[in-house]
């Protein structure tokens, strides 16, 4: 059984954030997608909105209740833009 990751990663946008506000994102160090439909707060939301496809961000994800693949996305600790830096 894969377990969830504990801790802030590099997750790498596979394509752009959907109508109805879902994200898959990579992480390359696991080879395993991640389908994000929650988000911390609206500013993670906006700001994952408007990255493109192959940029990579530092998140935290936490599972969605008991469903399989379904995650929330998180600001990584001391973290207040994804882009900023890179």
């Amino acid at each position: 059984m894969k377990t969830e990751p504990k801790k802030p990663h590099e997750y790498r946008i596979l394509r752009k954030m959907n109508s109805k506000n879902a994200i898959c994102v990579l992480a390359p160090s696991a080879n395993r997608v991640f389908q994000v439909v929650e988000f911390e707060d609206d500013s993670l939301r906006d700001e994952l909105s408007t990255l493109d496809p192959g940029k990579l961000v530092e998140l935290k994800l936490e599972r969605v209740g008991n469903r399989s693949n379904v995650w929330q996305a998180n600001w990584p600790e001391n973290v207040q833009s994804l882009t900023a830096g890179r």
